[in-house]
């Protein structure tokens, strides 16, 4: 078996347990061990910052912003990123243009610098077995340069690597060394023109020929065409297409299949395979989205991908699954690391994006006290901080949680090609966990990054802030991989199961801790909050526990209310549809954020050092208090809030806002990459934020030109009355 390439996140630990949420005791702590030559060591990596406008808020400061990065980063990761970040300042390739490009320009530079780094392998597979968190953090550095240079590697290397890997058989894993070798180019192609959801009616189908030992794949028309396939626009010589195999008239389903579509020497594609560009998209141009329609093209049955299941030479029908669903659910199981990847993929968005607002907002002044000898920067001001200074918590919150999460994927992952059995249970919470997780992640990234470029005024409208490029390219987080809302129907189904079975719940139902809220939920919902000061509201522990009600609260009223309609006489579709609205979907949204927040305070209580413990407590207090009063209304229909509560609460987010602007800059350095890759007039290290706009305005080509069209402004009148 060639080597592993793996597309998925970081890690620290092979125990998938979780004592953030409650699981055993088996889990490595996930910040590392501060030694006395740490702080030595990150300055190397970490020089002192550029002195300039942000001096006075870096002086108020109470803890050191380069231990910070601890929290989710490690000397191993941090070396990684040190060295993807040097090589790509230091290569020609990587040198940003001054204007925007074409189209097929943007599409050949980020094909140029995929392969730059596909051939300088930061991350060979035997350093991500030895620590599953470099993968994040080459993914991290790729994402703070380019998103679509990572994305479009991904795709062309790891995914469909892994996708062999894990339906196919040792007969497939040519296909894993040439890719591997720069040989070929991969795609995955599963959603349909008129299908993308219901992947169980797709129309591509795979009919089987025994005399000549082939697939005839076929496109029955233009909404059967494959649509939406990174890399396939331009590139991709390889697709892992899913179509429906048919076999002696009869219909298998849903099955993958490796099918050649370009020549490796030409690129041009085989005969009976339209394959083209669908165009540009509102982000992520670098990567050339395409469709292919198949017109009775015949592949070899060896190109059947058929670990779960397939047909013998006569053309019989052959699985380990008797029943079909399971099987189908085992084939899209092997892709959940999708989901994983998409939750870290939105947080290296917001992170960069708060960075940018952040240091902006310290620098711009405005107004002021009366018979004051400066203005003001907007980062005093409360509405500035409520609009920033959560997600800032969130970026963190966030940052933290991925690097655990994608661990637990890596090394399950890992464990499969291992031949390891796999569990069970943690596979299934696994899957509910991401589908919650995906969504709560590019929602929070998409409203933040919203309200970074509206704090930023109107120079964040600027292309040249790097805001608007950042909203963009996430937007894609909240459709791909599952619409938010339909994926998050996935999360509340397996939530609505558990329910039915609280009393009987032990760890082996929940090896990641994520159903403990369910620990004896009759008696919590019976209980009504406590804590009456605003102190106590805010307290990062005493959130956690009204989270914890919360959930349970959500559940049980999806519940009754599912079981309600089905009892009035509505199948399980109609019950589960009419249930969603203020229901399940607010579940699903509750049930990640619970998770997300206890791993967030107890990676910050845990934390070594006391300066940068005390500073990430406010952040999780801030992040859980922001949250919680969204469901504000649930909490006083539940009855667990009564009387003034509610105001106490959002007091406590004022004031938590008002302490954490003094640590607000410093913490926005700790998240930051290189100014190499901010690609931001506003965002940089040193403050100098109009300098640099000047710099970009004075020097932008043609910014002092009298354009060539000037006579049509002038002689207006000549060509207007010509069209009379």
């Amino acid at each position: 078996m060639p080597t592993t390439t793996l597309l998925g996140g970081s890690g620290a630990t092979r125990s998938h347990k979780n004592p953030a949420a409650g699981g055993a005791v088996r889990h490595m702590r996930w910040t590392q061990k501060i030694n006395d030559c740490m702080p030595m060591e990150l300055k190397f990596y970490f020089p002192d910052l550029p002195s300039g406008p942000l001096d006075a808020y870096r002086k108020k400061a109470t803890f050191n912003w380069r231990l910070m990065k601890l929290a989710y980063d490690n000397l191993t990761t941090i070396k990684l990123k040190h060295d993807i970040y040097s090589f790509m300042e230091k290569h020609p390739l990587f040198q940003y243009s001054d204007t925007s490009l074409s189209l097929d320009e943007e599409r050949h530079i980020t094909v140029k610098r995929m392969y730059a780094l596909f051939n300088a392998n930061f991350v060979p597979f035997e350093k991500i077995v030895e620590e599953p968190r470099i993968l994040q953090a080459d993914t991290e550095a790729m994402f703070m340069y380019d998103s679509s240079l990572a994305v479009k590697l991904s795709l062309t290397f790891r995914m469909f690597a892994n996708t062999i890997q894990g339906s196919g058989k040792p007969h497939h894993y040519h296909f894993v060394e040439d890719v591997q070798n720069g040989k070929i180019g991969g795609s995955f192609a599963l959603t349909e023109v008129s299908h993308g959801s219901n992947a169980k009616g797709m129309r591509t189908t795979a009919t089987y020929v025994p005399e000549k030992k082939q697939f005839v794949i076929h496109s029955a028309d233009f909404e059967a065409a494959k649509f939406w396939v990174g890399n396939m626009g331009k590139c991709a010589t390889h697709a892992i297409v899913y179509a429906m195999l048919i076999s002696k008239g009869k219909n298998h389903g849903l099955h993958a299949f490796v099918v050649p579509l370009r020549d490796t020497k030409t690129l041009k594609p085989f005969p009976g395979v339209i394959v083209g560009d669908i165009g540009e998209k509102v982000g992520l141009n670098g990567i050339d989205n395409g469709f292919v329609m198949f017109n009775n093209y015949h592949i070899p049955k060896e190109n059947a991908l058929d670990k779960l299941g397939g047909v013998d030479d006569n053309g019989d029908y052959q699985t380990a699954y008797r029943d079909p669903n399971k099987r189908f659910g085992a084939s899209l199981g092997i892709l959940s690391g999708g989901r994983v990847n998409i939750a870290g993929i939105s947080t290296n968005y917001l992170q960069k994006a708060i960075v940018i607002a952040v240091r902006y907002s310290a620098v711009r002044k405005q107004f002021g006290a009366q018979n004051a000898v400066e203005e003001t920067p907007v980062l005093e001001y409360q509405q500035q901080q409520i609009r920033l200074l959560p997600y800032l918590a969130a970026t963190y919150a966030f940052r933290i949680f991925c690097s655990w999460f994608s661990a637990v994927h890596i090394n399950m992952t890992i464990d499969k090609y291992a031949g390891k059995e796999g569990d069970a249970a943690l596979g299934m919470e696994l899957h509910a966990l991401s589908s919650s997780a995906k969504p709560m992640c590019s929602w929070v990234v998409r409203d933040g990054i919203q309200n970074c470029r509206e704090a930023c005024g109107g120079h964040g409208y600027l292309k040249a802030s790097g805001l608007g490029d950042l909203r963009n390219d996430n937007d894609a987080n909240c459709t791909y991989e599952g619409e938010n809302s339909l994926l998050l129907q996935q999360a509340s189904n397996y939530l609505l199961t558990a329910w039915g079975r609280r009393h009987k719940l032990s760890d082996d139902d929940t090896p990641l801790g994520s159903l403990k809220f369910l620990l004896n939920a009759d008696e919590l919902l019976k209980t009504t909050c406590p804590w009456k000061s605003q102190e106590q509201l805010v307290d990062p522990y005493n959130l956690t526990q009204m989270y914890k009600w919360l959930t349970a609260y959500v559940l049980k009223m999806t519940y009754e209310k599912v079981s309600k309609l089905k009892q009035e006489g509505k199948d399980n579709l109609q019950a589960k549809n009419e249930s969603q609205s203020y229901n399940a979907v607010t579940l699903s949204i509750v049930y990640g954020e619970n998770y997300i927040l206890n791993h967030f305070y107890n990676t910050a209580k845990n934390f070594e050092d006391v300066s940068c413990r005390r500073v990430l407590l406010k952040l999780v207090s801030l992040f859980g208090a922001f949250l919680l009063e969204k469901h504000m209304a649930t909490l006083y229909i539940g009855g667990y809030f009564t009387l003034d509560q509610g105001f106490h609460l959002r007091e406590g987010i004022l004031r938590l806002c008002s302490e954490i602007t003094p640590e607000a800059v410093a913490l926005a350095d700790t998240l930051a990459p290189p100014d190499f890759c901010m690609k931001s007039v506003l965002g940089l290290s040193d403050g100098e934020v109009y300098k640099h706009i000047q710099n970009k305005v004075m020097t932008y080509p043609g910014a002092l030109s009298r354009p060539h069209w000037w006579k049509d402004v002038v002689y207006w009148q000549s060509y207007v009355d010509s069209k009379l």
